[in-house]
């Protein structure tokens, strides 16, 4: 019923924005009849013969995934197929894992009206004990709805990408051809760079499940977990400050490998002398947090060196999406190699992904710092210099407040979002990981859609927007009364703040110049980790003085305070030019509105 709606839209709007329907009779697809059979299949199990043998029922549904795979892969050119193609995987995927039926949950489908209960095949059905539930029919279209029905994070996809397929087809300027993340496979310096960051990522969060089992092996109170966290990313705060000149003064690429060296070395020490302390995982997270808060600004910093600025915007959609994947997945590879092989594999990766970061990082070349070692401030003066640099530059220093904003939002939201699902939504402590992973999966969509907006509007406007979309999907959420509701509208919220995270990375990466490039980015790191902290040290006030519910609404609000800020600070160059603001060293001035 979602694809239904979201086709039907989508021929409503093609001549809204210049498209020409009749261009899809001009579209040969291919091997048409595997979709056709596919079809024919579903509607037969469960429509015309759905009495029968239960296996054969199921052999079938996963035999149609598996046509239409094929038909896909048949017209992969086709432009948006791509997506449908990761949706029906997904589907694909939940459907094997728990013997051919999709998974719903009892909660989607009770308010989304339905009851799924009775003789013969489903093709969707409550499963006792779910595996990969996640990936099931977990949201749900509301009973007012025309077309009330649940749906899963692959009928997301599924819809996303047909609604691209039509508007791009039909040349629509909704959507302009194409994003540019598939060119950048080219770019052989971008996937060294990309492929580093993307193996750590994965690494860090099977570490992160590995660290918190050995820490609960070890009797670990709530406040030895949240000392780890601290540990962790506090010292960006201090980077940001002080680290941010080294990152402008000497090679970034020595700097990155500097760090993976020295995390991979720390990581693999948890591997040697038994079982590691309490006081050892301590001194390994502060490694982690210190050479952490180097590397990605470092990495930040370059992407503008490897990647022309036309494709800036699509670089950084698939930098934040590979993270967001990573957050989803790294977790459960972590889970699966704990519970059968111990905490020792999953440190052993994590050391491993450093190292195979650093090897990919030695290849890539980067342009020599814009400042030579004779002539170079010293820390105390670059550091004043970059300062001077953010408060006079208008672009930088809006954002930067705008940043505060929603990230003390983030933090109000961040510690109340589990005790608003298991207490004001009396949900399951196994529920935690569907709000997650549908943030997760929204942040994934909304990083693939920014480049696509970014040609239709400009940057400046789509970050504000999508943190305008985010307080309106807190906000919301915050009224519900079931968690099917609530998943559906984190996607909605997901989506804003990936739009958002791309959009506002590319604009300080493209406007800064080189020699600040550095200090900026790592001051921003500085500015999320520190207003994140302030928002989370308010959240047990204000849950405790409110209730939940009334906390994550004040987080939505702030999220729009801060979508208004941004229309008011971050604006586009203007047609008559742009303001240039002077830096300390007579560098060229970053270009604002």
């Amino acid at each position: 019923m979602l694809l239904l709606c979201v086709v039907l839209l989508s021929v409503l709007t093609v001549p809204v924005f210049g498209g020409r329907l009749i261009e899809l009779a001009e579209v040969r697809f291919r091997a048409i009849w595997l979709v056709a059979a596919a079809v024919a299949i579903q509607v037969a199990i469960v429509t015309v013969f759905p009495e029968g043998t239960p296996w054969v029922h199921k052999g079938a549904h996963l035999a149609s995934y598996l046509l239409a795979g094929c038909f896909l892969v048949a017209n992969r050119r086709v432009p948006g197929l791509w997506l449908v193609a990761v949706g029906g995987g997904l589907n694909l995927l939940a459907i094997s894992a728990n013997g051919g039926v999709m998974p719903v949950m009892p909660g989607a489908a009770a308010a989304a009206g339905l009851s799924i209960a009775g003789a013969g095949f489903h093709n969707s059905a409550v499963v006792a004990a779910p595996t990969l539930s996640f990936l099931g029919d977990v949201f749900a279209l509301p009973t007012w709805f025309p077309l009330h029905n649940v749906f899963s994070v692959g009928d997301i996809c599924i819809a996303f990408g047909a609604g691209t397929a039509l508007h791009r087809i039909c040349g629509s300027r909704l959507i302009p051809a194409g994003s540019g993340i598939a060119d950048l496979r080219h770019n052989r310096p971008f996937m060294r760079l990309w492929g580093a960051q993307a193996v750590s990522d994965l690494g860090d969060w099977v570490y992160a499940l590995a660290v918190a089992t050995a820490l609960n092996a070890r009797g670990g109170t709530p406040r030895t977990f949240a000392f780890v966290l601290v540990l962790q990313f506090a010292p960006s705060a201090v980077v940001g400050a002080l680290g941010g000149p080294l990152i402008d003064r000497f090679s970034r690429r020595k700097i990155m490998i500097l760090a993976d060296v020295v995390r991979a070395t720390a990581v693999a020490s948890l591997l040697v002398g038994g079982p590691p302390s309490v006081g050892h995982l301590y001194a390994v997270a502060f490694v982690l947090g210190l050479f952490g808060a180097l590397f990605l600004p470092s990495a930040q910093a370059s992407l503008p060196n490897v990647v022309p600025e036309d494709r800036l915007v699509a670089a950084n959609a698939l930098v934040t999406s590979t993270f967001h994947l990573a957050v989803m997945g790294g977790p459960i590879l972590g889970a699966l190699l704990v519970s059968h092989l111990g905490v020792g594999p999953a440190f052993a990766i994590n050391a491993g992904s450093f190292a195979v970061s650093a090897c990919l990082l030695q290849g890539l070349r980067l342009p020599a710092p814009a400042v030579e070692d004779g002539s170079a401030p010293g820390p105390v003066k670059a550091m004043v210099e970059g300062i001077r640099y953010m408060l006079a530059t208008p672009l930088v220093r809006g954002i930067f407040l705008v940043l505060g904003f929603l990230m003390v939002a983030s933090g109000i939201k961040s510690p109340i979002e589990p005790l608003f699902v298991l207490r004001a939504l009396g949900q399951p402590v196994q529920a935690l990981g569907l709000v997650g992973g549908a943030w997760g999966v929204g942040m994934v969509l909304g990083s693939l859609v920014a480049p696509l907006a970014s040609r239709r509007w400009a940057r400046e406007r789509l970050f504000g927007a999508g943190i305008a979309i985010v307080g309106a999907a807190v906000l919301a959420a915050s009224r519900q009364a079931s968690l099917a509701s609530v998943l559906l509208m984190w996607v909605v919220a997901g989506i804003g703040n990936g739009v958002g995270t791309v959009s506002y990375e590319s604009l300080l990466q493209e406007r800064v110049p080189d020699a600040f490039r550095g200090r900026v980015l790592a001051a921003s790191g500085a500015i999320l980790d520190g207003a994140f902290i302030t928002g989370a040290l308010a959240a047990g006030s204000l849950g405790a003085s409110y209730g939940v519910r009334a906390a994550l609404s004040i987080a939505g609000v702030i999220f729009i305070s801060a979508a208004a800020l941004a229309g008011a600070l971050v604006a586009p160059p203007t047609a008559s030019g742009s303001e240039e603001i002077s830096s300390p060293q007579a560098e060229p001035a970053a270009r604002v509105g």
